[in-house]
């Protein structure tokens, strides 16, 4: 596809009504990917303090 032809085609996007509510099952799951995604560090709990 050339970039000509790709600029001639418009894009839609259909968005839902309202948001869907996530159970949290869902939310862990998908936060779990998020996660999986980045690069970021991501801490099991509070970070110790030193003495």
């Amino acid at each position: 596809m050339s970039a000509t032809h790709s600029e001639d085609r418009p894009i839609r996007v259909i968005l839902p009504a309202r948001l869907p509510e996530l159970t949290p099952a869902v939310a862990r799951g998908l936060l779990a990917i998020l996660t999986e995604l980045t690069e970021v560090s991501v801490l099991n709990g509070p970070a110790e303090e030193e003495p």
